[in-house]
């Protein structure tokens, strides 16, 4: 009888470690409904999202931090020039020497960062050292939303099989 209940704690504390303790944590590129797209290890505490910009046909990078709550915090800004969604009330700006404009101190939390896809915008993710072009992941002209998520096993082979 002692066996018996021994044996049934240690399939409660498997069953429960599957549904829920974290295994993964990453970044997770998904559609507008959660169907992802890709999901990428991540080690580091920030993700860059950058971009050719629309008008200005220049490069454009925002940089936020990854929260505890793995929500994301605005950390910065570069940009060459000024245009249409460019920051001018908010924040410190800085004219760095090579050409670019950083800006900071922006009080910005989101829960995800959402962009649509276009190809020509030259869209990727960056770690710190890995650039990861979407063109890469997303298909064109769609819905993307990027954030930052932990898995349970079980969650984890759900999107696995899923995707």
């Amino acid at each position: 009888m002692h066996r018996k209940v021994i044996y049934l704690v240690i399939i409660l504390l498997i069953v429960t470690g599957i549904f829920m303790v974290p295994v993964q944590s990453g970044v997770l590129l998904t559609d507008l409904e959660g169907k992802p797209y890709h999901f990428f290890q991540w080690e580091g505490n920030t993700i860059t999202i950058g971009w050719r910009h629309s008008v200005e046909l220049t490069p454009w990078q925002e940089t936020y931090t990854i929260n505890r709550d793995h929500s994301l915090s605005f950390f910065e800004t570069l940009y060459q020039s000024y245009g249409a969604g460019t920051p001018d009330t908010e924040g410190e700006v800085e004219f760095l020497s090579n050409g670019y404009v950083r800006v900071t101190d922006i009080k910005r939390n989101i829960l995800f960062y959402s962009l649509y896809y276009v190809p020509i915008s030259n869209y990727f993710i960056a770690d710190g050292t890995t650039s990861y072009p979407l063109k890469n992941y997303v298909p064109d002209y769609n819905h993307v939303q990027i954030s930052y998520k932990s898995f349970t096993i079980f969650q984890w082979l759900r999107m696995k099989i899923i995707s």
